[in-house]
Parts: C-alpha cells; structure tokens; sequence
C-alpha cells in the first residue's frame, strides 16, 4: 500500500542523489575542474529545478530570520521575502551540510 515518505526518507534519497552526482562528476573523463564543477553544479540545479528522472523537484525559497526584515528596514537596505508562514508539508533543509558527508 503506497503511503507518503518521510522527511528522513526524502532527505537522505537527496542526499544519495547529490552523492551519486559527484562520484558521476568525479568520473568525467574532463580535463579541467571548472568543467566537472560547473556540469555539477548544473546537475543539482536541474535536480533542484524538477528536471532530473531519478528524484523530484523542490521548492527553494528564502528561510529568513524573523527579525531579519525589520533590520534590513532600519538599515535602509532590501530584504528578503519571509515564508514563515507558508505550509511547507515536507522541509528537508537546515542539516543537508552536515549530512551530505554521513553514509546512509
């Protein structure tokens, strides 16, 4: 019976994914770094963005600081739009750094 993953569940099937970018990137047989980085940065992008077959899009959207805006407004600079509260049903964020070198 089909049921709805998990945060841990999608957050380490994007993290597998981002691993298997780079062991892909890694193998390229391309002379310079800047083109294995740029093919995998290009490659998460695209992961990002939903067009990659193996793993689905995802929303990337600002994750301010609550009093982030109102500095910004007495600083005379331009914020960043909050989305604290949007209903998110699924955020994988906010440990995907520290992730990424653990093996699943």
């Amino acid at each position: 019976m089909s049921r709805e993953k998990t945060e841990d569940e999608i957050r380490t099937e994007f993290l597998n994914h981002i691993r298997h970018l780079v062991k892909y990137w890694n193998e390229v047989d391309e002379r310079n770094s800047k083109g294995k980085l740029e093919g995998l940065a290009f490659s998460i992008l695209a992961m990002l963005d939903g067009t990659s077959s193996d793993i689905c899009g995802f929303i990337v959207a600002p994750s301010t600081h609550e009093d982030d805006k109102q500095y910004h407004i007495d600083n005379g600079s331009d914020y960043y739009p909050q989305n604290h509260e949007t209903d998110v049903k699924c955020d994988i964020a906010g440990e995907l750094h520290d992730l990424f070198y653990e093996k699943k």
